[in-house]
């Protein structure tokens, strides 16, 4: 079963349940440290969650894993990365998208 994040992504990323830092270890920074983990979705409902966030964002800066931090940042990463993996990836300016004309 998926838990947090994981089920409310529904982007078809390959998603796998680590043990959160106080569930005891193997945990999550485990993972990280060991270069299992490519792509953090880390978001916090609880005092425990921030606690434990604060070594997951410490470990994902250092070693340069991309984290994300809400649930909209996550989603929007999922889906960009099913996006482009299925061609359909491409990039424009904002302005193109704004009526200029006055």
């Amino acid at each position: 079963m998926v838990t947090g994040i994981g089920r409310v992504l529904k982007s078809g990323l390959k998603i796998e349940v680590v043990n959160k830092v106080y569930e005891g270890r193997p945990n999550i920074v485990d993972q990280m440290k060991d270069k299992k983990v490519s792509l953090v979705f880390n978001t916090t409902v609880n005092s425990q969650a921030v606690e434990d966030s604060r070594e997951i964002r410490a470990v994902a800066l250092y070693d340069k894993i991309p984290y994300f931090t809400t649930a909209a940042a996550s989603e929007a990463a999922a889906l960009s990365m099913k996006s482009r993996e299925e061609g359909e990836f491409s990039v424009t300016s904002i302005q193109s998208k704004i009526n200029t004309s006055r």
